[in-house]
């Protein structure tokens, strides 16, 4: 999995954003933790989603303004975008 996080939130759970190609201009990001104990596998929720932009790196940087708010204790340590390309968790049962 291509996956880059943003930070790590806690101990075990790390913050990434989800990007996903939609239509010919149009760029959309969800913000998404993922909590992965110690030799188990990965569980993933959305945080947040709905960021658009026209570019990937418009996307990705509104998503990253949010979660700066969102996470403000750790918002000095994130990384700022572009990131990989990461289609997110696949949720389905």
């Amino acid at each position: 999995m291509n996956r880059d996080p943003v930070v790590v939130v806690r101990q075990g759970t790390e913050l990434f954003v989800a990007t996903q190609r939609e239509g010919d201009h149009t760029f959309r990001c969800s913000i998404v933790e993922s909590y992965a104990p110690e030799g188990e596998a990965s569980n993933c929720r959305i945080v947040s989603e709905g960021f658009e932009g026209g570019t990937c790196l418009q996307a990705q940087t509104d998503a990253y303004d949010y979660a700066r708010r969102l996470y403000p204790t750790v918002a000095d340590q994130m990384k700022k975008p572009p990131y990989l390309i990461w289609n997110g968790p696949n949720l389905a049962s």
